[in-house]
């Protein structure tokens, strides 16, 4: 009997514990990922702003010096030279209208992941266009803050 009371006692004081505790630890963790995911998903925004006005130097400002990315028409990734020569190519290209849906988030440490579907309507040079896209980039919390470190895209 006396061992089945400090059963009892042993298994309530856990059981308050973990409750005392968990609400905290899930609102930080929470607000943590709401946070990194809001920032992200602007910065993501803000991008692809910039790009439809031809300029990808803020895509450039927030790549990590470790940056790959695949673009769904390269036949492999490319580096930070690779986006240096498509802002040289999107020079004057200031006509592309697309529209982003974000789709999922996942975040561990310092390192995030974001997934978003693109749909453009319109070109750089003003051509008519109908594409879907499916964007994966991969964002790493580094001393500055977010920096993009990875990038695939695919055709929907």
């Amino acid at each position: 009997m006396h061992n089945s009371l400090l059963k009892r006692i042993w298994l309530a004081t856990t059981l308050l514990v973990c409750l005392a505790a968990s609400p905290v630890a899930m609102t930080e963790s929470d607000d943590a990922y709401a946070a990194a995911r809001d920032e992200i998903w602007a910065k993501e925004q803000a991008i692809y702003k910039a790009r439809s006005q031809g300029d990808l130097s803020y895509y450039r400002q927030n790549a990590s010096k470790g940056y790959k990315g695949w673009a769904p028409y390269s036949e492999k990734p490319g580096g930070l030279t690779y986006l240096k020569n498509m802002a040289e190519d999107m020079l004057g290209q200031d006509q592309e209208e697309l529209t982003m849906e974000l789709d999922d988030f996942a975040l561990s440490g310092d390192t995030a992941v974001i997934y978003y579907s693109t749909h453009r309507t319109r070109m750089p040079n003003g051509d008519p266009a109908d594409q879907r896209y499916a964007i994966c980039h991969v964002w790493t919390h580094e001393p500055e803050g977010w920096k993009l470190i990875g990038a695939m895209g695919r055709e929907k």
